[in-house]
């Protein structure tokens, strides 16, 4: 009896130091596991599984970064809009442009990266709702380098197929052009021509203005006697009295100065008006390559859709159905919509049918139009004008290095589109219009030599004779070993 009290005791023992010691073990890989994840997360200790290394930054994108650091001495801050702690929970390919921003901020002293939650401290964005329509989400990411920045949706990160599902990453890609043009050392130019009537300085201040805060430098230019600077990425022509020089010039050709500034993707912007339309003839049959004719001498009326009693600062009506409608479709969308204003309006006759392919590479369409209810106005008589085009946009469209750029023209009919009441104004669109024009075809002109990175194939792939193997595997064979296992230790200690 005395020898089974003794094997017992030792049993007893031999069962709690075997507790303690799993209790121990247990304790210390949860302890490690804790501090090897706090470290992974500062240090960025992650590893890209992926086959093409998706979320790791490419050579390209390291040695274009790296030129940055070296030539410029500007810091460039990217805010994501939620804690660091939800952006897995928020959107999973968040996390992946999350990882990409760290990985940046490990490896260029010039780069912070920051989780400032939009919800707890909306007052930090503030500044950055640059429209009366533009919002910032969760999911947002945002890249500042002094006044500059540049605002993202997460779509932008990622290019999807013709389905909509997701088809490659391009997310260094986006990091990379935003901060080679955000550090540039030449700040983009918009040009206002002069020299043919037009109006500029203190008459063309508020639309300059608004240039100067979307982050161009501003100036004149005389086509008569100066080039285009290499910084140039837009030209206003803003209601010239007289006309632009062409073939039969003795001088500068100002008109092919203007189609090669275009082939070299810049944009061009027109405001006239009825008076004035008729003394262009060089500028209309330029324009009449883009698909874009004025109605000379004629104006639009519209007295149910006017804010004057003369009728003739008619409120625009949105067409959301043509490409134009990417300059205006956040307003269109929101439960009031703001109303854009043009007095004194040459109607535009767009010469192809919408959104239809001209020579070339060239789409034209409507960005805002007369209602049904308008009528032209030629030396006194009405004639019904219906939807008139007021304002268009030509896009010729080119790809270079498996990308592409565009070149716009931008032709308004009302000289007074850009007034100052008006423009200034959040309660009408007129400067949102304007802005996402200029944010749409004027700023992103760095042409960052990376690749869209295409993501792997995560699907299993298995055939039927697989599965069936795999599920006798996991049903049968598993918990056949996992018996013999508890066999196996139940006779050891039986025998101890």
């Amino acid at each position: 009896m005395r020898k089974k009290y003794v094997n017992n005791s030792k049993q007893k023992k031999f069962v709690v130091y075997q507790a303690l010691i799993t209790a121990m073990f247990v304790a210390l890989m949860v302890v490690l596991n804790t501090a090897v994840y706090a470290l992974a997360e500062h240090n960025l200790w992650y590893i890209d599984m992926t086959k093409g290394q998706v979320f790791s930054l490419s050579d390209e994108a390291k040695a274009l970064l790296s030129a940055v650091e070296e030539d410029t001495d500007k810091e460039v801050n990217v805010y994501f809009t939620v804690d660091s702690d939800k952006i897995a929970s928020t959107s999973p390919y968040l996390y992946y442009v999350y990882q990409t921003a760290l990985e940046m901020e490990k490896d260029y002293d010039y780069i912070s990266v920051e989780c400032i939650d939009i919800v707890k401290d909306p007052a930090f964005f503030k500044t950055y709702y640059t429209t009366a329509a533009q919002d910032i989400y969760a999911t947002s990411v945002l890249v500042t380098c002094g006044e500059e920045f540049r605002l993202f949706n997460i779509e932008a990160f990622f290019v999807n197929n013709d389905d909509g599902s997701i088809w490659a990453y391009q997310g260094e890609y986006k990091f990379v052009s935003a901060i080679l043009s955000m550090t540039a050392t030449d700040m983009p130019t918009v040009a206002f021509t002069t020299a043919h009537g037009e109006s500029v300085g203190d008459k063309a201040e508020p639309l300059m203005s608004l240039f100067d805060d979307a982050g161009f430098d501003v100036e004149t230019i005389d086509l008569s006697k100066e080039d285009f600077s290499d910084d140039t990425r837009i030209v206003v022509i803003n209601d010239p009295v007289y006309d632009f020089a062409g073939i039969e010039a003795e001088g500068a050709n100002e008109i092919e100065k203007l189609d090669r500034f275009l082939d070299d993707y810049g944009c061009l912007m027109v405001f006239t008006s009825p008076e004035n339309a008729g003394n262009l003839t060089n500028i209309s049959e330029f324009l009449l390559e883009w698909g874009i004719a004025f109605t000379p001498d004629t104006y639009i009326k519209d007295s149910e859709n006017s804010i004057s009693v003369d009728g003739k600062s008619i409120v625009a009506s949105y067409d959301e159905d043509s490409m134009g409608a990417s300059l205006y479709l956040d307003i269109a969308n929101l439960d009031t919509v703001p109303r854009t204003i043009l007095r004194n309006t040459c109607p535009l006759e767009i010469l192809y049918d919408l959104d239809s392919s001209l020579e070339g590479n060239k789409t034209v369409s409507p960005i805002l139009l007369s209602h049904d209810s308008a009528v032209a106005v030629k030396n006194g008589e009405e004639t019904a004008a219906g939807g008139a085009p007021l304002m268009t946009i030509t896009r010729e469209s080119r790809i270079v290095d498996n990308e592409e750029y565009y070149s716009d023209v931008i032709v308004c009919g009302s000289a007074n589109y850009a007034n100052g009441d008006w423009l200034r104004s959040k309660s009408y669109a007129n400067s949102d219009i304007i802005y996402n024009a200029i944010r749409i075809t004027g700023r992103e002109r760095v042409l960052a030599d990376i690749e869209y990175k295409v993501l792997d194939k995560s699907e299993l792939v298995i055939t039927t004779a697989d599965a069936n193997a795999w599920t006798v595997v996991l049903t049968e064979a598993l918990p056949v070993v996992i018996s013999v296992c508890g066999a196996v230790v139940y006779i050891r200690r039986k025998n101890l």
